[in-house]
């Protein structure tokens, strides 16, 4: 048990690398599987994104160098604006309102690094379809609308500014990570002990999240109790994780698959974990307004 203790607090203290939670977890629900019921609105969601947003930017740079817009194009990206967000609205109320634990998860881990930010997600979607009106009435050649009644001015104009490339970092949050590469060396297996408990880990996770299919149904104190045993499992995988590490037997390449798609989120591994934290702690937040209403 002290051995134990001591590779937690050791691959905890500061993560190196990121362990098979939350968005990393390879253990998909069927919601979340690929080919499942919001695969393809995640598709959907950040295929157009790199391009947008290119646009985008050479649009605003050549704002700023006094040449006005063609507006044309401006018309044209707001169309493409506005199909984007109502995919992204679309897909985040199939998260929000999924039975499904790892769907709602995703939306939790959403909006609380939206809230990191000082925005929540209603603001974000007010700021877009405000930055879409007023794209449109520019091309039209009208009077831009004015801002949302509750809505920061400054604040609203700052992220117009940047709404594209924010958009893009909310697309990639709401992405599984494309994570192809195993994370440990071939020889962490040539110990059948290690093998065995890497096998073990992983049916009982992958049990766990089948298991958590049905977490809309279950009564208030069953659904902390599973968040309870979802962060046990975690647990479970630090151990293993900070064993690993400590034998360098964490493989370089899934190291930095990991680290682009904590890059592309604007976090490191400790953020990342913390943001983890934050949604479970919504999701048992909500599991007692529900017990005590």
């Amino acid at each position: 048990m002290r051995l134990a203790q001591l590779l937690l607090a050791l691959s905890t203290a500061h993560a190196v690398v990121v362990t098979p939670i939350g968005p990393f977890c390879p253990f998909r629900s069927q919601a979340c599987a690929l080919g499942g019921n919001l695969d393809g609105d995640f598709q959907q969601l950040t295929a157009a994104s790199p391009q947008f947003v290119m646009e985008m930017s050479r649009m605003q740079l050549d704002m700023q160098m006094g040449k006005e817009p063609d507006r044309g194009k401006m018309a044209e990206l707001a169309k493409q604006l506005d199909a984007s967000h109502r995919q992204w609205e679309t897909l985040l109320a199939k998260m929000r309102l999924s039975p499904d634990f790892q769907s709602g998860e995703y939306f939790k881990m959403t909006s609380a690094h939206m809230e990191e930010q000082g925005q929540s997600l209603d603001e974000l979607g007010l700021m877009v379809r405000w930055q879409c009106d007023s794209m449109a009435a520019f091309a039209e050649g009208k009077m831009p609308p004015m801002p949302p009644p509750g809505i920061d001015l400054m604040k609203l104009q700052q992220q117009a500014e940047s709404g594209a490339g924010q958009q893009a970092a909310m697309s990639s949050m709401l992405s599984p990570p494309s994570v192809t590469a195993m994370p440990f060396d071939a020889a962490l297996f040539e110990s059948d002990v290690v093998r065995a408990e890497y096998e073990k880990l992983s049916r009982d996770h992958a049990a766990l999240i089948t298991m958590g299919e049905g977490f809309g149904s279950f009564d208030p104190l069953g659904k902390c109790a599973y968040v309870d045993a979802v962060e046990a499992i975690e647990e479970r995988w630090d151990v293993f994780y900070g064993r690993a590490t400590l034998m360098g037997s964490i493989s370089s390449e899934f190291k930095a698959q990991t680290d682009a798609y904590l890059q592309a989120i604007n976090l490191d591994v400790d953020g990342f974990r913390a943001l983890l934290k934050k949604a479970h702690d919504k999701i048992r937040a909500d599991a007692e307004a529900e017990r005590l209403g």
